[in-house]
């Protein structure tokens, strides 16, 4: 005779919580959630998978009760042809695509060395009236910044301060302080 009382086991009292839509919109922003655990969550709802991780986590948000923030991304402009002859004085147009055309201009401005940064594909999707001289200088004065680290990259985020506080650290104890991390809720805030 089993007397035995089938027991559910004991939860931590700051566990994280199941992604489900009994979950409150606060709740859901004080935890990390993997772009994966975001999309599986969008498929059972029916709501659209695709999108960036900060898309889908706005998109969730939204369906558990927060708001959808809106987005300064308008979208894909239509294509804009490149010219055939670029230089310093032409406009750059809206629409222009980061085309091996508009590279080769670059390389012949700056060295081989060259690669679109940031700031310069936020001028192409925005380029009000820039010319490419423009663009040229504003690559020379941001080529050696340090990229930012978009906010879905917690974990790319966490990696760099925490070698930038512990020098000395391993891969091992930075793994492990990020476990330690992303189990608490709000602290990737």
């Amino acid at each position: 005779m089993n007397t035995s009382k089938s027991k559910k086991p004991l939860s931590k009292p700051n566990a994280r919580p199941a992604l489900d839509s009994t979950l409150s919109a606060s709740k859901f922003a004080a935890w990390y959630w993997l772009k994966a655990e975001l999309q599986t969550y969008c498929r059972a709802q029916g709501l659209p998978m695709g999108g960036s991780k900060a898309d889908l986590a706005q998109r969730v948000g939204a369906h558990l009760g927060g708001t959808l923030a809106s987005t300064a991304v308008q979208g894909n402009l239509p294509k804009a042809k490149l010219p055939e002859a670029l230089h310093l004085h032409t406009v750059i147009q809206p629409g222009w695509a980061l085309s091996h055309g508009l590279r080769r201009f670059f390389v012949s401005q700056v060295g081989e060395a060259f690669r679109f940064n940031q700031p310069l594909r936020a001028l192409f999707q925005n380029p009000q009236g820039q010319t490419l001289g423009q663009a040229v200088d504003l690559y020379l004065q941001t080529r050696h910044q340090r990229r930012p680290i978009g906010a879905q990259f917690q974990f790319n985020q966490h990696m760099r301060d925490y070698f930038a506080q512990h020098p000395d650290a391993t891969r091992g104890q930075a793994l492990l302080a990020w476990r330690e991390k992303r189990e608490t809720a709000g602290s990737l805030r």
